[in-house]
């Protein structure tokens, strides 16, 4: 595979992965089930995702 192929298929794995991410965070936000009042369930769905992911939250979630 040449250097331009394997950026295309690192570019269109990243933007595939950012996508399905994107759309899941969407989802959690429209869950009408986590209807509490400071939206801590939602938020915290999503800090999960996100953490699933391999992307780090901060210091600030680790309780």
């Amino acid at each position: 595979m040449d250097d331009r192929a394997e950026r295309e298929f690192y570019r269109c794995l990243v933007s595939d992965a950012s996508s399905r991410a994107l759309l899941r965070i969407r989802d959690i936000l429209a869950d009408d089930t986590l209807s509490d009042e400071n939206c801590f369930h939602r938020i915290e769905a999503i800090v999960r995702l996100l953490e699933d992911l391999g992307i780090g939250c901060g210091e600030r979630h680790d309780f």
